[in-house]
């Protein structure tokens, strides 16, 4: 009887590990470069992501949907560990979306609320309004926090009087600085159908505002870009100056302020020419000389979202609506240096840590954390 026991104990020990070796066996194997995900984060069907950020320290992450509810999760365990609820004013006041989030320190986070800019205490959930210029404004505040710009436009595009208004606040003291207005005077004839502003950028030494516009023409089935626009507005004297440029989606500074990066998609706002074959265009400017460095060009469509690395080295792309890889590429060369496969939809918003080892991916209901630091 003892060796019986012993052979039934053995058996059921031989076939405890088959069947662990069959559950590990059906496991997925993480995608390569994947150090967390974040899962699920209940998201509705009619909701969306809208942006992401992380913490100063790299060991949590912010993001929120587009009824302002801000969610914070921690990396080490996967589970949120706070929320902080908002409202669907956005959707009500304003016909487009502008959500500002951005991580101050470790406990308190910059954000578009429902009744403007307001500083929240992560530790507390205490929630003051430091702004309420951007209540139903476009607008894009300075990479430390200290300043936003808001934007209107006025005029007939019919009859080539319109106008558009940029306007520099101080942010802690809701004061303005100056405004920047620039006269849509000597645009392509075949732009007929108006033009679209499309990115704004504010340099670290808060010295020079970039923005961008792509007129729009009206075709037979559709409208496509007749042509684009970047200017550079000097925030002491007010000058603006406009760079002959092809990129205009996307728009980042780096170098505090001495290098301009221009950005586009063939799908971003329509193709840049007729003989646009080439998905992704980069245009890297010297700002105070307004002349171009140099061009890279990809296969990858650089329409959808972009997220530079805080150190300038890389820069991380979507792959469009047709693809849900992350690339990372070469600030300096325009090189591909990674693709991260394994995001369960279409990628929504991209971020990196402070100190850009790594980067962060949205999706609908996913968050994928990557790890960069070796791709230099």
């Amino acid at each position: 009887m003892p060796h019986v026991t012993k052979l039934f104990m053995v058996l059921n020990l031989v076939a405890f590990g088959m069947s662990c070796s069959n559950r590990a066996q059906a496991q997925p194997a993480l995608p390569s470069g994947l150090v967390v995900r974040l899962e699920p984060l209940n998201v509705t069907a009619s909701d969306r992501m809208v942006s992401l950020a992380f913490l100063a320290d790299g060991k949590s992450i912010l993001w929120k949907n587009q009824d302002y509810t801000l969610h914070h999760w921690e990396l080490s365990t996967a589970k949120e560990i706070g929320q902080f609820a908002g409202d669907d004013w956005w959707s009500q006041d304003i016909q487009q979306h502008f959500s500002i989030l951005q991580t101050m320190d470790q406990h308190t986070v910059l954000h578009t609320a429902a009744h403007g800019l307001a500083v929240l205490d992560l530790a507390t959930g205490q929630e003051r309004v430091v702004s309420e210029l951007a209540r139903g404004k476009p607008s894009w505040v300075s990479p430390n926090g200290g300043r936003i710009v808001t934007y209107s436009q006025h005029g007939s595009w019919s009859k080539r009087t319109a106008t558009a208004t940029f306007t520099l606040w101080d942010l802690k003291q809701s004061k303005k600085i100056r405004e920047f207005t620039h006269s849509f005077k000597d645009v392509p004839a075949k732009a007929d159908a108006g033009a679209r502003l499309v990115a704004v950028a504010i340099a670290s030494d808060g010295q020079t505002i970039a923005t961008s516009w792509i007129y729009l023409g009206i075709g037979p089935m559709l409208t496509y870009r007749a042509g684009q626009l970047v200017s550079l507005w000097n925030v002491a004297s007010g000058q603006e100056r406009s760079l002959d440029a092809e990129a205009v989606y996307h728009l980042h500074f780096l170098d505090k302020g001495q290098t301009l990066v221009c950005a586009d998609g063939r799908n971003a706002g329509g193709a840049r020419s007729g003989g646009d074959f080439n998905h992704g265009l980069m245009e890297i400017w010297d700002v105070a000389a307004a002349k171009k460095r140099h061009t890279c060009e990809s296969s990858v469509d650089w329409s959808g979202p972009i997220a530079f690395s805080p150190d300038g080295k890389q820069f991380a792309s979507s792959g469009g609506f047709e693809d849900n890889a992350v690339y990372v590429w070469s600030v300096a060369t325009g090189q591909q240096l990674q693709k991260f496969a394994g995001n369960p939809a279409s990628v929504l918003c991209l971020t990196y840590s402070p100190d850009s080892s790594r980067l962060a991916s949205g999706s609908q209901d996913t968050i994928m954390v990557w790890e960069t630091s070796s791709l230099r």
